[in-house]
């Protein structure tokens, strides 16, 4: 053997990290690889709430629809919630309209629905800022940043799911039309007034964005030993 050969195979020897070459050295896997995951998964949460900030209808949280049918006659109407406006789509025999209105619009009359969206925001605008700290490693805590996500998440999912039917009807009073409570989940079918309706009340895209934070948050609260 001559010394070129002897000092390349003493330089394999004595170096730290060793793959698997297939020779007997078993490979060590880098701690750089969960530093890896946790960015990616703060990344991600961070696009999460920024989806919903900003991606308007398309990532609405929340929507309410009635189907009416009376003799010949077919009538829907659908409402979508994104972060800052109401949208609406009307359907019947005649034709269709569908069009939007700002929460803080004088048109809109939409003081609690307002209000309760001005405090959603803020929830997902801190979503955002979690996502970011856990893109840089948690600050040097990323268990503790993660279980924060965890419970934001968390407390956005229970606020929509108590306050917004609530706001909804306080503003435009649509169960107590049809004759039921306000929920944020129902479908139901029955007759009012000689019409058949079908009311449909069920979360939309944006209802699943802290769904993934959450997740993605439990995964990382748990440091690994």
């Amino acid at each position: 053997m001559d010394d070129l050969t002897k000092s390349i195979l003493d330089e394999v020897e004595n170096t730290p990290y060793k793959e698997n070459y297939g020779y007997g050295k078993t490979a060590e896997v880098s701690g750089g690889d969960e530093a890896n995951y946790a960015s990616s998964f703060g990344i991600v949460v961070a696009i999460c709430g920024a989806l919903f900030v900003f991606g308007g209808q398309t990532f609405a949280i929340w929507t309410f629809g009635i189907d009416a049918e009376m003799d010949d006659e077919k009538t829907s109407l659908t409402y979508a919630f994104s972060a800052d406006e109401i949208y609406f789509e009307f359907e019947n025999n005649e034709g269709s309209e569908d069009e939007g209105a700002k929460y803080d619009d004088e048109e809109c009359d939409c003081n609690d629905l307002k209000d309760f969206f001005a405090n959603l925001k803020l929830m997902f605008y801190a979503l955002i800022g979690c996502g970011i700290a856990i893109a840089l490693r948690g600050m040097g805590n990323l268990p503790a940043v993660a279980g924060i996500t965890a419970v934001l998440s968390i407390t956005i999912l229970a606020y929509t799911f108590v306050s917004l039917p609530e706001a909804f009807e306080d503003d435009i009073g649509m169960f107590e039309m049809i004759e039921e409570d306000a929920t944020f989940y129902m479908n139901d079918e029955k007759d009012v007034d000689g019409a058949n309706l079908h009311t449909k009340a069920m979360p939309h895209i944006g209802f699943f964005l802290p769904v993934v934070s959450l997740v993605l948050s439990g995964l990382l609260v748990k440091p690994k030993g």
